[in-house]
Protein backbone atom coordinates (compact mmCIF):
# COMPACT_ATOMS: atom_id res chain seq x y z
CA UNK A 1 0.00 0.00 0.00
CA UNK A 2 3.22 2.13 0.53
CA UNK A 3 4.53 1.92 -2.61
CA UNK A 4 1.23 2.35 -4.26
CA UNK A 5 0.88 5.91 -2.78
CA UNK A 6 4.19 6.87 -3.50
CA UNK A 7 4.30 5.78 -6.85
CA UNK A 8 0.84 8.00 -7.21
CA UNK A 9 2.82 10.87 -5.52
CA UNK A 10 5.48 10.61 -7.91
CA UNK A 11 3.39 9.74 -10.75
CA UNK A 12 1.34 13.45 -10.27
CA UNK A 13 4.66 15.41 -9.31
CA UNK A 14 6.31 14.39 -12.64
CA UNK A 15 2.53 15.51 -14.68
CA UNK A 16 2.54 18.68 -12.66
CA UNK A 17 6.42 20.30 -13.41
CA UNK A 18 5.67 18.81 -16.80
CA UNK A 19 2.53 20.74 -17.72
CA UNK A 20 2.13 23.38 -20.42
CA UNK A 21 -0.26 26.48 -20.18
CA UNK A 22 -2.16 26.90 -23.18
CA UNK A 23 -4.08 29.79 -23.76
CA UNK A 24 -7.64 29.56 -22.37
CA UNK A 25 -11.09 29.48 -25.04
CA UNK A 26 -13.88 31.46 -24.87
CA UNK A 27 -15.92 28.92 -23.34
CA UNK A 28 -15.30 27.73 -20.15
CA UNK A 29 -16.28 23.89 -20.95
CA UNK A 30 -14.57 22.71 -24.49
CA UNK A 31 -14.53 19.21 -25.94
CA UNK A 32 -11.14 16.81 -27.54
CA UNK A 33 -11.65 16.91 -30.93
CA UNK A 34 -11.41 12.77 -30.49
CA UNK A 35 -14.81 10.58 -29.92
CA UNK A 36 -12.89 7.19 -28.98
CA UNK A 37 -10.97 6.57 -25.66
CA UNK A 38 -9.52 3.75 -23.84
CA UNK A 39 -8.96 3.40 -20.00
CA UNK A 40 -6.80 1.77 -17.87
CA UNK A 41 -7.57 1.83 -14.23
CA UNK A 42 -5.85 -0.03 -10.73
CA UNK A 43 -7.44 0.46 -7.38
CA UNK A 44 -6.94 -0.61 -3.86
CA UNK A 45 -9.96 -0.95 -2.17
CA UNK A 46 -11.15 -1.27 1.76
CA UNK A 47 -14.50 -2.49 2.98
CA UNK A 48 -16.00 -3.22 6.43
CA UNK A 49 -19.96 -4.78 8.03
CA UNK A 50 -20.48 -3.78 11.29
CA UNK A 51 -23.67 -3.17 13.39
CA UNK A 52 -26.54 -5.30 15.78
CA UNK A 53 -25.81 -7.96 13.50
CA UNK A 54 -21.75 -8.21 14.19
CA UNK A 55 -22.18 -7.77 18.32
CA UNK A 56 -20.68 -4.40 16.88
CA UNK A 57 -17.55 -6.00 15.85
CA UNK A 58 -15.65 -4.29 12.64
CA UNK A 59 -15.56 -7.00 9.74
CA UNK A 60 -13.09 -6.21 7.28
CA UNK A 61 -12.35 -7.29 3.52
CA UNK A 62 -8.98 -8.75 2.31
CA UNK A 63 -9.38 -7.06 -0.69
CA UNK A 64 -6.11 -7.46 -3.46
CA UNK A 65 -5.77 -5.14 -6.13
CA UNK A 66 -8.25 -4.31 -8.84
CA UNK A 67 -6.94 -4.00 -12.10
CA UNK A 68 -9.25 -2.88 -15.28
CA UNK A 69 -9.52 -2.05 -18.70
CA UNK A 70 -12.67 0.20 -20.11
CA UNK A 71 -13.54 2.01 -23.02
CA UNK A 72 -16.33 4.32 -24.71
CA UNK A 73 -17.35 6.67 -27.44
CA UNK A 74 -18.17 10.60 -26.46
CA UNK A 75 -20.26 10.56 -23.39
CA UNK A 76 -20.50 6.62 -22.68
CA UNK A 77 -18.09 4.47 -21.22
CA UNK A 78 -17.80 1.11 -19.56
CA UNK A 79 -15.14 -0.66 -17.85
CA UNK A 80 -15.02 -4.12 -15.66
CA UNK A 81 -12.43 -4.06 -12.92
CA UNK A 82 -10.84 -8.09 -11.78
CA UNK A 83 -9.19 -8.60 -8.14
CA UNK A 84 -6.15 -9.57 -8.58
CA UNK A 85 -3.84 -11.62 -5.56
CA UNK A 86 -1.01 -9.11 -4.82
CA UNK A 87 -2.40 -5.92 -2.48
CA UNK A 88 -4.15 -8.75 -0.21
CA UNK A 89 -2.58 -9.92 3.10
CA UNK A 90 -0.96 -13.55 2.65
CA UNK A 91 -1.98 -14.00 6.48
CA UNK A 92 -5.64 -13.41 6.22
CA UNK A 93 -8.09 -15.05 4.52
CA UNK A 94 -8.84 -13.75 0.96
CA UNK A 95 -12.15 -11.99 -0.09
CA UNK A 96 -13.11 -12.77 -3.96
CA UNK A 97 -14.17 -9.40 -5.32
CA UNK A 98 -15.64 -8.58 -8.68
CA UNK A 99 -16.71 -5.17 -9.68
CA UNK A 100 -18.33 -4.06 -13.44
CA UNK A 101 -19.45 -0.12 -13.95
CA UNK A 102 -21.37 1.84 -16.88
CA UNK A 103 -21.53 5.55 -17.01
CA UNK A 104 -22.53 8.27 -18.98
CA UNK A 105 -21.40 12.08 -18.87
CA UNK A 106 -23.84 14.54 -20.56
CA UNK A 107 -23.62 18.40 -20.41
CA UNK A 108 -26.17 18.81 -17.35
CA UNK A 109 -27.12 14.67 -16.75
CA UNK A 110 -24.57 12.05 -15.66
CA UNK A 111 -25.57 8.51 -14.92
CA UNK A 112 -23.78 5.93 -12.77
CA UNK A 113 -24.91 2.04 -12.95
CA UNK A 114 -22.65 -0.80 -10.92
CA UNK A 115 -22.74 -4.01 -10.15
CA UNK A 116 -20.10 -5.56 -7.61
CA UNK A 117 -19.67 -8.11 -4.97
CA UNK A 118 -17.51 -9.30 -2.08
CA UNK A 119 -17.26 -12.70 -0.84
CA UNK A 120 -15.10 -13.33 2.60
CA UNK A 121 -14.69 -11.20 5.31
CA UNK A 122 -12.75 -11.70 8.59
CA UNK A 123 -12.18 -10.31 12.56
CA UNK A 124 -8.93 -9.78 13.80
CA UNK A 125 -8.93 -9.27 18.01
CA UNK A 126 -5.38 -7.99 19.19
CA UNK A 127 -4.21 -7.99 22.56
CA UNK A 128 -1.25 -8.23 24.67
CA UNK A 129 -0.87 -12.03 24.50
CA UNK A 130 -2.04 -12.94 20.97
CA UNK A 131 -3.99 -11.98 17.53
CA UNK A 132 -6.87 -13.98 17.04
CA UNK A 133 -8.46 -13.87 13.19
CA UNK A 134 -12.21 -15.12 12.28
CA UNK A 135 -12.96 -16.23 9.32
CA UNK A 136 -16.56 -14.70 8.57
CA UNK A 137 -18.12 -16.41 4.95
CA UNK A 138 -20.22 -13.07 4.37
CA UNK A 139 -20.99 -12.27 1.09
CA UNK A 140 -22.07 -8.63 0.26
CA UNK A 141 -24.21 -8.18 -3.46
CA UNK A 142 -24.76 -4.90 -4.75
CA UNK A 143 -26.30 -3.05 -7.52
CA UNK A 144 -26.71 0.98 -8.53
CA UNK A 145 -28.63 2.74 -11.05
CA UNK A 146 -28.87 6.47 -10.08
CA UNK A 147 -29.22 9.83 -12.71
CA UNK A 148 -28.04 13.44 -11.19
CA UNK A 149 -28.59 17.30 -12.86
CA UNK A 150 -25.91 19.24 -12.91
CA UNK A 151 -27.59 22.78 -11.51
CA UNK A 152 -24.40 25.21 -12.79
CA UNK A 153 -24.17 24.50 -17.09
CA UNK A 154 -20.31 25.88 -16.72
CA UNK A 155 -19.50 23.00 -14.49
CA UNK A 156 -17.86 20.19 -15.92
CA UNK A 157 -18.23 16.50 -14.21
CA UNK A 158 -17.27 14.44 -17.50
CA UNK A 159 -14.31 16.92 -17.72
CA UNK A 160 -12.94 15.30 -14.55
CA UNK A 161 -14.39 11.62 -14.63
CA UNK A 162 -15.11 10.80 -18.11
CA UNK A 163 -12.04 13.24 -19.14
CA UNK A 164 -13.16 13.89 -22.82
CA UNK A 165 -14.02 17.30 -22.32
CA UNK A 166 -11.63 20.06 -20.24
CA UNK A 167 -12.51 23.08 -17.91
CA UNK A 168 -10.69 26.22 -18.39
CA UNK A 169 -11.94 27.62 -15.01
CA UNK A 170 -12.79 27.38 -10.93
CA UNK A 171 -16.52 26.80 -9.91
CA UNK A 172 -19.44 24.43 -8.53
CA UNK A 173 -22.84 22.72 -8.92
CA UNK A 174 -25.61 21.45 -6.67
CA UNK A 175 -26.83 18.37 -7.93
CA UNK A 176 -30.08 16.79 -7.82
CA UNK A 177 -31.28 13.57 -8.99
CA UNK A 178 -32.29 10.02 -8.09
CA UNK A 179 -31.00 6.27 -7.27
CA UNK A 180 -32.58 3.05 -7.18
CA UNK A 181 -30.30 0.37 -5.20
CA UNK A 182 -29.94 -3.29 -4.78
CA UNK A 183 -28.29 -5.15 -1.51
CA UNK A 184 -28.02 -8.80 -1.04
CA UNK A 185 -26.12 -9.69 2.03
CA UNK A 186 -26.23 -13.65 3.43
CA UNK A 187 -23.83 -15.37 5.72
CA UNK A 188 -23.01 -18.51 4.41
CA UNK A 189 -21.55 -19.95 7.61
CA UNK A 190 -24.71 -18.73 9.41
CA UNK A 191 -22.78 -16.78 12.43
CA UNK A 192 -24.56 -13.88 11.62
CA UNK A 193 -28.00 -15.30 12.31
CA UNK A 194 -30.17 -12.37 10.96
CA UNK A 195 -28.56 -13.29 7.35
CA UNK A 196 -28.31 -16.63 7.55
CA UNK A 197 -30.78 -16.58 4.39
CA UNK A 198 -29.73 -14.41 2.24
CA UNK A 199 -31.79 -10.85 3.20
CA UNK A 200 -32.45 -8.93 -0.43
CA UNK A 201 -33.07 -5.16 -0.24
CA UNK A 202 -34.71 -3.17 -2.53
CA UNK A 203 -34.76 0.61 -2.23
CA UNK A 204 -34.72 4.05 -4.07
CA UNK A 205 -35.19 7.72 -3.21
CA UNK A 206 -33.75 11.51 -4.52
CA UNK A 207 -30.15 12.01 -4.33
CA UNK A 208 -28.79 15.62 -3.22
CA UNK A 209 -25.23 17.31 -3.27
CA UNK A 210 -22.68 19.65 -4.34
CA UNK A 211 -19.36 19.16 -6.28
CA UNK A 212 -16.33 21.66 -6.89
CA UNK A 213 -14.06 21.63 -9.44
CA UNK A 214 -10.54 23.53 -9.01
CA UNK A 215 -8.83 24.42 -12.22
CA UNK A 216 -5.40 25.18 -12.56
CA UNK A 217 -3.74 26.95 -15.92
CA UNK A 218 -1.18 24.31 -16.54
CA UNK A 219 -3.67 21.36 -17.19
CA UNK A 220 -4.04 19.70 -14.10
CA UNK A 221 -7.62 19.85 -12.18
CA UNK A 222 -8.96 18.53 -8.96
CA UNK A 223 -12.91 17.93 -7.43
CA UNK A 224 -14.86 17.45 -4.84
CA UNK A 225 -18.10 15.94 -5.02
CA UNK A 226 -20.30 14.75 -2.03
CA UNK A 227 -23.97 13.07 -3.15
CA UNK A 228 -26.31 11.75 -0.23
CA UNK A 229 -29.89 10.02 -0.37
CA UNK A 230 -32.10 8.68 1.77
CA UNK A 231 -34.16 5.81 0.18
CA UNK A 232 -36.64 3.65 1.02
CA UNK A 233 -37.42 0.12 0.28
CA UNK A 234 -38.33 -3.41 1.14
CA UNK A 235 -36.30 -6.44 2.70
CA UNK A 236 -38.18 -8.68 -0.25
CA UNK A 237 -37.20 -11.70 2.29
CA UNK A 238 -38.96 -10.68 5.12
CA UNK A 239 -41.62 -8.71 3.25
CA UNK A 240 -40.57 -5.47 5.58
CA UNK A 241 -40.30 -1.67 4.63
CA UNK A 242 -37.41 -0.62 5.65
CA UNK A 243 -34.74 3.22 5.21
CA UNK A 244 -31.88 3.28 4.05
CA UNK A 245 -29.36 6.11 4.36
CA UNK A 246 -26.23 6.62 1.97
CA UNK A 247 -23.53 8.98 1.75
CA UNK A 248 -21.06 9.22 -1.52
CA UNK A 249 -18.07 11.17 -0.70
CA UNK A 250 -15.61 11.48 -4.07
CA UNK A 251 -12.01 13.17 -4.44
CA UNK A 252 -9.93 13.65 -8.16
CA UNK A 253 -6.69 15.43 -8.96
CA UNK A 254 -5.27 14.95 -12.64
CA UNK A 255 -4.47 16.64 -15.84
CA UNK A 256 -5.19 16.90 -19.25
CA UNK A 257 -2.79 16.40 -22.54
CA UNK A 258 -3.21 16.85 -25.83
CA UNK A 259 -4.30 12.71 -26.63
CA UNK A 260 -4.60 11.82 -23.31
CA UNK A 261 -5.68 12.29 -19.78
CA UNK A 262 -4.80 10.85 -16.26
CA UNK A 263 -6.52 11.00 -12.60
CA UNK A 264 -6.01 10.34 -9.56
CA UNK A 265 -9.05 9.63 -7.14
CA UNK A 266 -10.59 8.34 -3.68
CA UNK A 267 -14.00 7.43 -3.53
CA UNK A 268 -16.57 5.80 -0.80
CA UNK A 269 -19.58 4.47 0.10
CA UNK A 270 -21.26 4.75 3.15
CA UNK A 271 -24.67 2.22 3.85
CA UNK A 272 -26.69 2.84 6.60
CA UNK A 273 -29.56 -0.06 7.44
CA UNK A 274 -32.44 0.59 9.57
CA UNK A 275 -34.96 -1.56 9.63
CA UNK A 276 -37.34 -1.34 12.50
CA UNK A 277 -39.18 -4.39 12.95
CA UNK A 278 -36.28 -6.95 13.23
CA UNK A 279 -33.75 -4.24 15.14
CA UNK A 280 -31.15 -4.58 12.41
CA UNK A 281 -28.77 -1.75 12.41
CA UNK A 282 -25.93 -2.22 10.45
CA UNK A 283 -23.21 0.05 8.67
CA UNK A 284 -21.52 -0.88 5.53
CA UNK A 285 -18.37 1.24 4.44
CA UNK A 286 -16.84 1.07 1.24
CA UNK A 287 -13.74 3.05 -0.31
CA UNK A 288 -10.87 2.82 -2.77
CA UNK A 289 -8.07 4.54 -3.92
CA UNK A 290 -5.93 4.86 -7.04
CA UNK A 291 -5.76 6.46 -10.95
CA UNK A 292 -7.27 5.79 -14.24
CA UNK A 293 -5.26 6.38 -17.54
CA UNK A 294 -7.54 7.74 -20.29
CA UNK A 295 -5.97 7.47 -24.31
CA UNK A 296 -8.05 9.25 -26.86
CA UNK A 297 -8.24 8.57 -30.61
Amino acid sequence: MKFFVTFLGLLASVLWASAKNPAPPDSVVTSFPEKFFVQFQSYYNYATFLGESTNSKVLKTNLPVHIGLGGGYGPFSLSSLFAFSFGANKDLPRTKSANLQFNYFGERFFVDAEVGSNDGFYYKEESEESENVDVYQLMILKARLSANFIWNEDHSLRSVYNMDRRQWESNGSFLCGLGIYYHGIESKDSVLTFYSERQSFWHAGPTAGYSYNQIWKNGMFGNLLVVGTTSFGKNLTHDAWIEFFQVFPKAAIGYHGKKWSIHFSLTGCLLWINENDSDVNDFIFEASAGFMVMKRF
